[in-house]
């Protein structure tokens, strides 16, 4: 090879511009193929990183769901979630990490104490937090207002909000 000559690997770009019709034909089948695949697959064939993306395939799978979070529970007994911020992230995938963590770990306590401490900062009108998590069936969830109350809540600790 002579000085700055550089090696060129594959066939030249006009070479695969001149591919027969039935090979261009029979690539994109078999990508069309592999991308309808997972329908007709048995469930629990894969596992992360390689995904079937079952929620898309089936619509049996992921109907009931876990959940841990932190709950403000007003004067009168209602309740609403806690936001990320009071939680610890403005990001709520990362509060519920954090809360996930800490029912894990036996430190709901803990958290509930900042929990607490940060709710009565923001003003938030809430007389006590809990740590809980959650089961909820999701067709339940989205299909009305009656639906919206979990299966199951186990509470992992309760504080109250000192003003």
């Amino acid at each position: 090879m002579t000085e700055g000559a550089s090696r060129v690997s594959g066939p030249p770009p006009s070479a695969r511009a001149g591919r027969p019709p039935v090979v261009r034909a029979a690539v994109t089948i078999l990508g069309a193929l592999a991308i309808l695949s997972p329908v007709v697959l048995p469930r629990g064939w894969d596992s992360f990183p390689i995904s079937s993306y079952p929620m898309f395939s089936r619509g049996d799978l992921g109907a009931v769901n876990e959940l841990a979070h932190a709950v403000l529970v007003g004067r009168d007994g209602t309740r609403a979630p806690a936001t990320p911020a009071m939680v610890g992230s403005p990001e709520p995938m990362i509060a519920m990490a954090i809360v996930r963590s800490h029912v894990e770990r036996g430190s709901a306590a803990e958290l509930c104490g900042r929990i607490a401490a940060r709710a009565a900062e923001a003003g938030a009108d809430a007389a006590a937090v809990e740590i809980v998590t959650s089961v909820f069936d999701a067709r339940r969830y989205f299909s009305g207002d009656d639906g919206r109350a979990p299966l199951r809540r186990e509470v992992h600790a309760r504080c109250e909000v000192v003003r």
